[in-house]
């Protein structure tokens, strides 16, 4: 049983960034549910014991982020029919065919976001309204490592849900703690020389801030989260649909 005890970061053996939404205080004095939304890095990572800790912990459906090319070159491991009763939607969180800016490089992480929430509002409005109509049980947002288009997408069913910015922020932050040994992987592996993998390091830093930015640029530009995903093609029913399942 999910019980409002347990940890926040899910022992889900093989995934790094495994975390609950569930537990945090509302504006109205409630609290969002646990075991109803869940956000990992990519679920085929996956130990058999893990796949395990998944299925039992109540998910009943995964929304993929990741882009088509990720989905052929990494398949999904719950993507085929199986006796898991685990529903399976890909959703890319980017429009594919659509190339990154010309100097994705040379911006921060609240630029790139806010890009990204300006070019792809119809896919992430098609995100939401996904999760909002999933069939019964827990739903889990993942993309490739769990941060990026998996924590905007998270920021945004928190701030539906009524849950303060400052804690947003926190939830957002904290895939940096679980990524650590990604980070490091990276710095003594990945491409390019290390002086350029350090930079890139420094400038993508999860901090809260990043994400209390994007939410500030829906209020100025859209006036709020609801507001942008009405106009994305979210109806008003599925946002209280999305909220109740929040909620409880």
């Amino acid at each position: 049983m999910i019980n409002a005890g347990q940890n926040r970061i899910l022992a889900w053996e093989g995934c790094l960034n495994a975390r609950d939404l569930g537990g945090y205080p509302t504006a109205d004095g409630r609290q969002t549910v646990w075991g109803a939304i869940v956000r990992s890095d990519y679920p085929g990572r996956l130990s058999p014991v893990g796949r395990r800790a998944l299925i039992d912990y109540g998910v009943r459906m995964i929304v993929d982020l990741r882009l088509p090319h990720e989905l052929e070159e990494h398949p999904h491991p719950f993507g085929k029919v199986s006796n898991h009763g685990i529903a399976h939607a890909h959703r890319p969180f980017v429009r594919p065919g659509v190339p990154p800016p010309a100097n994705l490089s040379d911006l921060s992480l609240l630029e790139s976001y806010i890009g990204m929430v300006d070019r792809f509002q119809d896919c992430i409005a098609e995100i939401i309204r996904t999760i909002a109509i999933a069939p019964e049980g827990g739903v889990l947002v993942h993309c490739a490592i769990g941060r990026d288009r998996t924590g905007v997408t998270c920021g945004l069913l928190l701030e539906l849900a009524g849950v303060d910015r400052d804690t947003i922020g926190l939830d957002y932050a904290m895939s940096e703690e679980c990524l650590v040994q990604e980070q490091l992987d990276f710095l003594e592996n990945g491409p390019g020389d290390r002086e350029e993998r350090e930079k890139v390091i420094l400038n993508h830093v999860a901090n809260p801030e990043v994400m209390i930015g994007v939410l500030e640029h829906l209020d100025q530009r859209y006036g709020g989260t609801g507001d942008y995903l009405a106009a994305g093609g979210v109806a008003d029913r599925e946002l209280e649909r999305l909220r109740q399942r929040l909620l409880g």
